[in-house]
């Protein structure tokens, strides 16, 4: 998965495989939701790239 950071408040994630792509959509429909409050992504704990092999979230209601 490519992250493009674009100025400080975007994101873009751009899938590499059709596997990426599967679980970005599944993100997508969990976050996103027509029939139900969206949901948004909180960081848990730290990310140090050189101790970590990624960094983990959280998917909480909206406040």
């Amino acid at each position: 998965m490519k992250i493009s950071i674009e100025g400080s408040t975007r994101i873009k994630l751009i899938p590499e495989s059709d596997h990426e792509k599967e679980n970005l959509d599944a993100l997508w429909k969990i976050l996103i939701r027509c029939d139900e409050d969206s949901k948004v992504l909180c960081p848990i704990g730290e990310y140090l790239p050189y101790k970590q092999d990624g960094a983990e979230f959280t998917i909480q209601d909206q406040a």
